[in-house]
């Protein structure tokens, strides 16, 4: 059987934003909006979808959509400037970290951390006071490369971190699951991968997806986006009984999720 042409992609502004439409075969019974860091609102739309119900939505939702391209915008310019090297400061669970790096015997990354004080808490705005360090220890390296500015470096965080959110997250999870009388089972099918324009993902079949860059945040934050996840394995869709369960088992959710926008610039780096 052949199956029907995927258009190319479509770009144009609707309403001063600019859009890209992209045309999937993928079940799915809603249009999907992302983000780009070059500022580009990306919408995922089934090939029977048309021009009319994609401008609806944009319209719809314009003054949230300009909001978010603003917070991608400001985030992608602040990655630009990550370059892994001693010094900087890392995020790790809602802290920050010195990173220092050290010749040693094999590569290793190692969390040293502090008591921290009242209020040591990351903002959009303020750089927050280091309490504790993020150490690498390298061997020594073919080439004449300043230790403090070893490619190396970044691998190697990039990986400490992805151990770390396969622990975090599957505490949160493992914590969750069992509260929810509509999660079958003690856990889910999940998984973690790094993602530039959402927190998490349900799949149709019920796999959740984290973004592993969210191990930087303060776990209450985590919560609130695996339960956002949790609850799609109720309401697939954002309506009125999705809200509901959200605002059942976690009350405060909509200020988590402004908290959460505050750390967008943070929590993307890479």
């Amino acid at each position: 059987m052949v199956g029907l042409k995927v258009p190319q992609p479509e770009r144009a502004f609707i309403a001063g934003i600019p859009v890209e439409v992209r045309r999937t075969r993928r079940r799915r019974t809603r249009i999907g909006l992302a983000f780009d860091p070059a500022g580009i609102v990306l919408v995922e739309a089934p090939l029977d979808a048309t021009r009319r119900e994609v401008r609806a939505l944009i319209l719809e939702h314009q003054r949230w959509l300009r909001h978010r391209l603003e917070k991608v915008t400001d985030s992608a310019a602040l990655t630009a400037c990550v370059r892994y090297a001693a010094g900087e400061v890392m995020h790790y669970l809602g802290r920050a970290y010195e990173l220092t790096v050290e010749p040693g015997a094999a590569a290793r990354v190692r969390l040293e951390s502090r008591r921290p004080d009242a209020g040591d808490q990351l903002t959009l705005f303020d750089v927050p006071a280091v309490r504790g360090r993020l150490r690498v220890s390298l061997p020594p390296a073919a080439e004449r490369t300043p230790l403090a500015l070893d490619p190396r470096i970044r691998g190697l965080v990039i990986d400490w971190y992805r151990g770390r959110a396969e622990d975090v997250f599957g505490r949160v999870l493992a914590d969750w699951c069992p509260r929810l009388p509509w999660v079958r089972g003690p856990a889910v099918e999940w998984r973690h991968r790094y993602m530039r324009s959402q927190w998490g993902s349900c799949s149709r079949r019920g796999r959740i997806s984290l973004n592993t860059h969210l191990v930087k945040a303060p776990v209450r934050l985590i919560e609130y986006v695996a339960l956002h996840e949790l609850c799609h394995l109720k309401h697939y869709d954002h309506g009125r009984g999705f809200y509901g369960l959200m605002a059942r088992h976690m009350p405060d959710w909509e200020v988590r999720r402004r908290e959460l926008d505050q750390y967008l610039p943070v929590l993307l780096q890479e």
